[in-house]
């Protein structure tokens, strides 16, 4: 068997072998591609740092929020990605042409990797693609001493020109032997500030050149500041990626799915399927209960964030809940308040120490107490509602809320407004209104018929009713009216209807003289 078929033969096989985003064939002439190895952590696996300072010797502002020495555990790790191309005399007489890269090991570990993945072809001098997927995802950390933990901090203080300044020269034979733009950078090079165009022509070579670093190892990562986050993320990527591509149950509904059917709630993890979540929020929402969207776990009191809710509703309903959850995060706000203006309702915050809102949208200015038009310092008007709201708030507040209230409206409104509201009920409940001109009218004794003292009106105290002027007693002669001319009330603690005290068979007496 030649060599070309010898290459189309192991390509098709790794095709077969891995995923399709895990084994990419570029081209076939020459044929040229890349693997990405996706190392087998153990159960527990720490990555570990300690920051001392940055190359110039001072811990620059965002190294200042991390920890000077801590550690993370992680389930996945991002692949070692191997960019290949095949010579024409691969795989009997040259090894791959290769460059191996990843943003976790240092340039000196993947140069270690690069050069045992030489010597792995020269063992064999055969097909050698599968043989270096193997080691790299089962043996690769083992190979470079590496156990329950990383320790990255090394790479923290990394910069991507430094795939530059340590890597070597290749021999010019070398380099028109691979003819593949194999690197052969000096450090003169970085002097004329043309590192990042030379860091664009690093492609996958032959030999790993005569340097201290394999001219075939290269870290991608693009500054050490942004690895711990890159970590983390990555991690989190590939545990909802395989939770997506298996099977679970729902905790509400018992069924069972596939993940991507389900919802994770990202600070607790529990996880629930669509539908079920869906209903849930949908209900909370259309009864304005927002605030609510709690994980249904149990006793887990796990809001769902912004990002879950809109994931699972309908664009109309979260626009509503976006709404309401933000009006309701203003309302919490003492500095913030809306318009008052019902066609408006813009959110305004407040100036000169709260006492005056300025709408950015239609320019009213306003009492943010009272919510008319900005009176300076003269007394709050109320309508009728605000009025009881104040007394109620005032009347049955604490010390504390009463001394705010004074600060905020004068001790001395305050006491004509109680004064005036306690008028008012002992009004509504000792005297009715003229049905004519709706005067105020106080009944202290005698009949039910009622004059107004304003306009002369008559009206029956007990139904309200007005009576006729020609005979106002013919509405108690009814015999189909319930309203009596006289009602005696109880005035004594024998419960008799009269003041006047009589003896016993007295009042008989009376009228039978």
């Amino acid at each position: 068997m030649d060599n070309l078929e010898s290459q189309e033969m192991e390509l098709l096989a790794l095709q077969n072998i891995f995923e399709e985003r895990d084994f990419i064939v570029d081209e076939m002439n020459p044929p040229s591609g890349r693997l990405n190895a996706h190392v087998r952590l153990p159960q527990t696996f720490l990555i570990r740092y300690k920051l001392t300072s940055t190359r110039n010797g001072v811990l620059d502002e965002q190294d200042n929020e991390i920890p000077d020495e801590a550690s993370f555990q992680v389930e996945h790790l991002p692949p070692l990605n191997l960019l290949f191309r095949f010579p024409e005399t691969y795989p009997q007489h040259t090894c791959p042409a290769f460059l191996l890269s990843c943003n976790w090991l240092t340039l000196q570990q993947l140069s270690d990797i690069c050069k045992h993945l030489e010597s792995l072809w020269i063992q064999n001098n055969d097909a050698v693609l599968y043989t270096w997927s193997q080691f790299l995802q089962d043996e690769s950390l083992e190979f470079l001493k590496i156990s329950d933990s990383l320790d990255i901090t090394e790479l923290l203080k990394f910069q991507i020109q430094d795939n530059i300044i340590h890597r070597g020269l290749l021999d010019e034979e070398e380099n028109n032997f691979c003819n593949s733009g194999a690197v052969g950078f000096s450090n003169n090079s970085l002097q004329n500030n043309q590192s990042l165009n030379e860091l664009q022509n690093i492609k996958p070579t032959v030999s790993g050149g005569f340097g201290p670093i394999d001219a075939r190892a290269f870290n991608d990562l693009s500054h050490g500041r942004i690895l711990i986050q890159q970590l983390k993320d990555y991690n989190e990527f590939k545990k909802e990626d395989n939770f997506k591509n298996s099977s679970h149950i729902c905790e509400i509904c018992y069924a069972t799915k596939e993940g991507s059917e389900f919802v994770t709630f990202k600070a607790c993890k529990h996880f629930f399927c669509r539908e079920c979540i869906k209903s849930f929020f949908e209900v909370q929402i259309r009864e304005g209960n927002v605030n609510s969207l709690y994980c249904p776990d149990g006793d887990c009191k796990t809001q769902a964030d912004g990002s879950v809710v809109k994931q699972v509703v309908e664009k109309e309903l979260f626009e509503k809940y976006d709404k309401m959850l933000l009006s309701r995060s203003l309302e919490d706000m003492t500095d913030v308040t809306f318009c008052p203006r019902k066609a408006c309702l813009c959110p305004v915050l407040l100036d000169i120490g709260g006492r005056i809102g300025s709408c950015p949208a239609c320019n009213f200015v306003f009492c943010p107490f009272c919510n008319m038009a900005y009176h300076g310092i003269a007394p709050c008007v109320f309508k009728e509602e605000q009025k009881l709201t104040l007394f109620e708030e005032y009347t049955k507040g604490s010390k504390a809320t009463k001394v705010e209230l004074e600060k905020r409206y004068g001790k001395r409104l305050l006491k004509t407004l109680v004064e005036e509201t306690l008028s008012e009920g002992w009004k509504d409940v000792h005297s009715k209104n003229c049905p004519h001109c709706k005067a105020s009218i106080q009944k202290e004794e005698g009949c039910n018929k009622m004059t107004c003292f304003k306009c002369g009106s008559y009206f029956c105290w007990m139904c309200g009713a007005r009576l006729k002027h020609s005979d106002p007693y013919e509405h108690f002669r009814n015999a189909d009216s319930e309203c009596n001319l006289f009602v005696f009330e109880d005035r004594g603690v024998g419960g008799g209807g009269f003041d006047y005290n009589f003896e016993p068979g007295e009042f008989l007496n009376v009228n039978h003289l």
